[in-house]
C-alpha cells in the first residue's frame, strides 16, 4: 500500500509538469562564494576561516508553471582560509561546478519567491596553498592531494524579477558529500562546505 501510495504522488507529479505550458531561457549569474573546509573528527577542527572570492557561470532554465528545472554551468572555488594577523595561508581549489535544481516558484507573478535544490557535481580544474608569512608570499601546487571530482547537495531560495528580462537574487548552500582527500587516513575526511550570494540576469 506505502509503495502504491508514492507511485500515485510520482505519476500526480509528473501528470501536474507535463500538463503545464513549458518556457525556456538562458541566462548568467554571478556572485560571491564563502567557502570553507569541513573535516572529520579525528582529524581535529582548525581555526579556519571562510574565503571570500567571486563566482559565475550561466544556466538553463525550463519552466513548467509552479516548477522549472535549472542545469546550471559555474566556475567556483573552494577551500579555506588560515589566519594570524599578519601572516595567512590558503588552501584555493578550483571547480567546474554543474548544479541540476529542480525550483518551486512559491508564488508565481513578475515578483516571485523561489527555493530549489538538487545534486551537483564538480570537476577541480586547479589546487593551491598559498600563504604570506613573515612578509614573504607562497604558492604551492597541492592538486596531487585533492580527488579530481567532488558531489553534494545544494539547496537554497531567492526572488525573480520579471520585469522584460528576468532579474534574479539569490542565497544558497553548497553541502559536500565527498571526502576530497586524495590519500586519506582510516576514518579522516575533509569535505567542502560553501554559501553562496548570487545574481543573475536571465533572456
Amino acid at each position: 500500500m506505502k509503495k502504491l501510495f508514492i507511485a500515485s504522488l510520482a505519476v500526480l507529479f509528473v501528470t501536474a509538469l507535463m500538463t503545464q505550458p513549458a518556457a525556456a531561457g538562458v541566462g548568467v549569474k554571478g556572485g560571491l562564494a564563502m567557502p570553507k573546509l569541513a573535516f572529520s573528527a579525528s582529524m581535529g577542527a582548525p581555526a579556519l576561516t571562510t574565503l571570500k572570492t567571486p563566482m559565475g557561470g550561466i544556466y538553463f532554465g525550463l519552466g513548467l508553471g509552479l516548477f522549472s528545472i535549472q542545469p546550471e554551468i559555474l566556475y567556483v572555488r573552494m577551500g579555506a582560509r588560515m589566519e594570524s594577523a599578519p601572516d595567512w595561508m590558503e588552501d584555493r581549489l578550483d571547480y567546474i561546478q554543474v548544479p541540476l535544481l529542480l525550483k518551486v516558484n512559491v508564488l508565481p507573478g513578475p515578483i516571485s519567491p523561489t527555493v530549489y535544490g538538487g545534486p551537483y557535481g564538480s570537476y577541480l580544474v586547479a589546487a593551491k596553498g598559498v600563504s604570506y608569512i613573515s612578509g614573504v608570499t607562497g604558492s604551492t601546487d597541492i592538486k596531487n592531494q585533492v580527488k579530481s571530482t567532488d558531489y553534494g547537495v545544494t539547496f537554497g531560495g531567492g526572488i525573480d524579477f520579471k520585469l522584460g528580462v528576468k532579474l534574479s537574487a539569490e542565497v544558497r548552500y553548497n553541502l559536500g558529500l565527498a571526502n576530497i582527500e586524495k590519500n586519506p587516513s582510516a576514518g579522516q575526511w575533509v569535505k567542502n562546505r560553501c554559501l553562496m550570494v548570487l545574481v543573475g540576469v536571465g533572456f
